[in-house]
């Protein structure tokens, strides 16, 4: 009977042993730490920026009060006083003087134009001021075509009294203007048959007065007439255009 040879006790791995062939396991670093900071240099937020926002905001509101305010009064005045544009009207456009000469450079023209336009106030509670006055000026002939400016006139600022006419006349003339020979026979060949057309623009700001006290003021433009001289000539009087708030050209 042959004998076992003897069993080797096994060997226990010490603590920590690692297989050479075997990958290591990674070791965990320690927890890092917020670097302490001075309390000169910590970041703080800036009292002239928050003072800057309240700001901010409380012009905001005041000015959203304003506006709300604004309104408000805007539509109790209209509701109470019914504002009304007043109404222009072109009276007479007479031309005592109109004579052309004709030059190698074209034809001379020396025109007189006497022009008379009513203005009138419907407003029943409100008077009208014209604080810079009113500016018009007189066209003969198709602005588009062949139309001749006559020079202007500024009428001086004043106070229009509610339910109340006036009428203004006007002296405008034009000396030694020069145009082109076939425009020169054409306006004498209108102007004697009166077939020519007659105008008269204006521009100014108005405002409202309501117990002597005046409230604000706008731009308007007029435009009287456009018309045959003719018309005129038989005693209608042609309303005037008001464009509110928009310029029109002016010769």
């Amino acid at each position: 009977m042959m004998q076992q040879p003897p069993i080797k006790p096994v060997l226990q791995k010490p603590p920590g042993y690692g297989y050479p062939h075997q990958p290591g396991r990674p070791v965990p670093s320690p927890p890092g730490r917020k670097p302490n900071i001075p309390p000169s240099f910590r970041p703080q937020r800036s009292r002239r920026s928050s003072c800057y926002c309240i700001c901010c905001c409380v012009f905001c509101a005041f000015l959203l009060i304003v506006i709300i305010l604004a309104a408000l009064a805007g539509g109790i005045f209209y509701l109470l006083f019914d504002p009304r544009l007043p109404a222009f009207y072109l009276l007479s456009f007479q031309i005592p003087k109109f004579e052309p000469v004709s030059k190698p450079d074209g034809t001379h023209l020396d025109v007189q134009a006497v022009t008379s336009v009513e203005v009138r106030n419907p407003n029943p509670k409100l008077d009208i001021f014209y604080r810079e006055g009113i500016e018009m000026h007189a066209i003969l002939g198709d602005e588009n075509d062949v139309g001749l400016g006559l020079g202007s006139k500024l009428l001086k600022g004043f106070t229009h009294r509610h339910r109340n006419t006036t009428n203004f006349k006007m002296d405008m003339r034009v000396r030694n203007k020069v145009v082109d020979q076939t425009v020169g026979r054409r306006l004498a060949a209108q102007l004697k048959s009166k077939e020519i057309k007659v105008a008269v623009e204006g521009k100014t700001r108005i405002g409202y007065v309501i117990k002597g006290w005046r409230v604000g003021t706008m731009q308007i433009n007029v435009l009287c007439g456009g018309v045959k001289l003719k018309v005129v000539d038989a005693g209608e009087m042609p309303k005037c255009t008001i464009n509110a708030f928009k310029w029109i050209n002016i010769r």
